[in-house]
């Protein structure tokens, strides 16, 4: 499902300015006609039986000749396990409907509700051709691909850059355009509506939806020093379209916590006491971005900090720092620490209360509601190491594992019992780079 991803997905404008610095890098290690492979595999799995994925990547680029560079790159994401349905834990016995309208699972008391039907398979295809326009500037244009079980997504960018003083200062202006289709398996549900006991009419809206995203960038690179650069980014997006995930429903209770009694779920009518995710259909954000890289007589210090802000209230800060220790000249180590937090978005509900936000028919009071947690205030912090060693002048092997851990905040929670449990997940990845 298209909300859960292994990598949070950055705009693909600011990637692909980002993606200028690591083409131009690339001219130091290759020459006219070479092909520089870079093949990694990584492997993610959350506690508690969770997600876990598998996922292989290549990236393919080849040096044409006077700055000209093209790339391509292949991911696969292979996922499986259980992954939470935004209904919160209960000291009732709880039964949801599948996805797709056709069976049920139960959730005993005490537990967290998870959806042990989760499987996901995406494969994603990029390209890009960087083009000098004359000697001081170029242009960077990208498109991809990407599909999987219910969600495809096309992608085109551009991205035009300019240097000046001597080349030690660069200026860049991008566009991207992002056109996704969701075709929820047993088809869209309505934005809170009740869930439906399995094998009765859904009520579903149709087969699918979609939601255009377009993101503009403009950046400055500097180059301070023979030892140091900075770069600033800023990025304005917009989408518009289809923003629920459509697995996500929230609890409706009684006043004293129980799970909701009103008519609209007695015995009959077809209704669980929950209601479908409902999430605006416009969203616009704002993104800074500062990078810091500092070259030491052999070490290599890198820093960065983002702030995003968006109109659903969520704001966010992450801080990512590593350190390239040089072992000698073919070895080195990274640490690499992250953290991240962020707000919770103006409509995030742990559940919602019969009388006050629902009505006696079932009808919402609310406009919109979620209690999907990656919607909600949370902290992240993410440590990790990093090993490199060049194999042979042309090739060089890396290993990376981390470990994330990720708090919620359950403040706000109403009773005791029903908060939301921290997640803790382990990544590793290997990769083998070589000049072809």
């Amino acid at each position: 499902m298209q909300l859960i991803k292994i990598k949070g997905k950055l705009a693909m404008a600011t990637c692909t300015l980002l993606q200028v610095s690591a083409s131009v890098s690339q001219a130091g290690a290759s020459q006219s006609g070479d092909w520089d492979i870079d093949s990694s595999f990584l492997y993610y799995s959350e506690s508690d039986g969770r997600v876990t994925a598998f996922e292989p990547a290549v990236r393919a680029g080849v040096d044409l000749g006077d700055d000209e560079y093209i790339n391509f790159q292949v991911v696969v994401d292979a996922l499986t396990g259980a992954t939470p349905n935004g209904a919160h834990k209960s000291k009732q016995v709880q039964t949801f409907t599948n996805p797709s309208g056709k069976g049920e699972y139960t959730v005993q008391p005490g537990e967290l509700p998870l959806s042990t039907t989760f499987r996901d398979t995406r494969v994603a295809v990029t390209a890009e051709w960087d083009k000098p326009i004359d000697r001081l500037s170029s242009v960077l244009l990208g498109a991809s691909v990407s599909a999987e079980v219910d969600y495809t997504s096309l992608g085109v960018s551009s991205t035009y850059q300019r240097d000046f003083n001597n080349k030690n200062t660069t200026l860049a202006a991008g566009l991207a355009l992002t056109f996704d289709t969701i075709m929820p398996i047993g088809e869209v549900p309505e934005g809170l509506n009740p869930m439906r006991v399995g094998g009765v009419d859904q009520q579903r809206l149709g087969a699918s939806d979609t939601r255009e995203t377009i993101d503009l960038v403009i950046g400055f690179t500097q180059i301070v020093s023979r030892t140091t650069l900075f770069q600033l980014n800023y990025t304005f997006g917009t989408s518009s379209g289809y923003h629920n995930d459509y697995n996500n429903v929230l609890t409706v209770v009684n006043p004293d916590g129980t799970l909701s009694t009103a008519p609209w779920v007695a015995s009959g009518t077809g209704n669980r006491p929950y209601l479908f995710e409902k999430r605006p259909d416009s969203r616009s954000r704002n993104i800074l971005f500062f990078r810091g890289v500092h070259h030491l007589t052999e070490d290599v210090i890198n820093f960065s900090y983002r702030y995003f802000t968006d109109d659903w209230g969520i704001n966010s800060h992450t801080l990512d720092f590593r350190y390239r220790y040089q072992l000698n000249s073919r070895q080195y180590l990274q640490p690499h620490i992250r953290y991240y937090t962020q707000t919770g978005a103006d409509f995030y509900r742990h559940d919602l209360v019969q009388g006050s936000d629902v009505d006696a028919s079932g009808v919402a009071i609310v406009q919109y509601a979620s209690s999907d947690y990656r919607v909600g205030a949370f902290d992240s912090t993410t440590l990790g190491l990093s090993y490199g060693i060049a194999l042979t002048n042309n090739s060089e092997l890396t290993i990376r594992g981390e470990l994330m851990q990720q708090k919620i905040d359950n403040s706000e929670v109403p009773r005791a019992g029903e908060e939301t449990p921290d997640l803790t997940a382990v990544i590793f990845q290997m990769g083998y780079r070589f000049i072809w």
